[in-house]
């Protein structure tokens, strides 16, 4: 991938608007994952379990009206970030000039002689001209974009802990969460809900952040023995782990010592927990829209990501 010509057209600088043109025709979500099936690497089946997922859970105040069309341009988000992923963190598919190219999709308009990044072009721009649709995006629009720059940033943080020695517990846990993008989901899930009032977001931030680390944990718990075969440092379980000197660095991709990593499962479930707990306490303080019982969700979607093993 890394030796074909890039060309591209209609460079945008980073500072101007991001891609926001609303496409005529939506892709439909199988054609997608078919378009990451030509390129990728992983079980596309995943894909429709975390649209089983994304189909179920979302904020209690959205129109249902809107729930179709969130539940399939999550996943579409996903399968991108599934692709951004293998280029930062799969010790087979790192590439680092590839990956700052993709990273670049959502702020120019190009095309390329790479179908890897033709792939996530064209996914990008399907996603984003459904999102700059949804009824309330301008509400919304500027703390989209904030989002979205920390879940890039997530993949970045990612390629460079596992290409240079940057690993440390501080860093590591403020940024790979970012990773699941439940905050840009939620974000999503607001454009769709006309009663929420603005001026809860910041309450409403505390419950996503927080529900992104529960995802991010869930996630964690059923994908490190597949990252520690990938030797895959930026996993969190699997950092932890080095540093406490349970294993060695040279033991990634080992995977007999996966024993010695699930000691430590126990912890990274008693932080989600505690998480879940704080959850049930900020859905109350949100006024405008009515959001208990998500805590609830929450507990159910830790314990749904047990489903999704096989397919990792």
């Amino acid at each position: 991938m890394a030796d074909q010509v890039l060309e591209r057209t209609n460079v945008r600088p980073i500072v101007q608007a991001p891609t926001t043109q609303i496409l005529p025709k939506r892709l439909e979500l199988e054609k997608v994952i078919e378009m990451y099936k030509a390129v990728g690497r992983r079980n596309a089946e995943y894909f429709h379990w975390i649209h089983s997922v994304y189909s179920w859970i979302c904020l209690p105040c959205v129109g249902f009206e809107c729930r179709k069309a969130l539940g399939e341009d999550k996943t579409k988000m996903m399968i991108f970030d599934v692709l951004l992923d293998d280029l930062a963190d799969n010790y087979d598919t790192r590439n680092q000039a590839l990956m700052e190219e993709f990273l670049q999709i959502p702020w120019q308009d190009s095309r390329t002689k790479n179908e890897y990044l033709d792939v996530g072009n064209k996914i990008w721009e399907d996603y984003i001209g459904s999102v700059v649709g949804y009824p309330r995006f301008r509400d919304f629009e500027k703390v989209f974009y904030f989002d979205l720059r920390q879940a890039l940033a997530a993949m970045v943080y990612s390629s460079l802990v596992n290409s240079f020695n940057l690993d440390n517990s501080v860093e590591m846990s403020v940024y790979s969460p970012h990773g699941c993008m439940v905050m840009l989901a939620v974000d999503m899930d607001l454009m769709c809900s006309p009663t929420f009032d603005i001026k809860d977001l910041g309450k409403m931030r505390k419950v996503s952040y927080l529900a992104q680390e529960v995802a991010h944990i869930g996630n964690m718990l059923i994908t490190y023995p597949g990252e520690l075969a990938e030797r895959d440092l930026s996993c969190p379980i699997i950092s932890l782990a080095v540093r406490k000197g349970l294993i060695e660095k040279e033991e990634l991709g080992d995977m007999s010592v996966l024993p010695r990593i699930k000691k430590l499962e126990e912890i990274f479930k008693k932080r989600a927990q505690s998480h879940i707990q704080k959850v049930s306490v900020y859905e109350k303080e949100i006024l405008s829209v009515n959001i208990g019982g998500f805590s609830k969700y929450l507990a159910e979607l830790f314990e749904k990501f047990a489903e999704s093993s096989s397919l990792r």
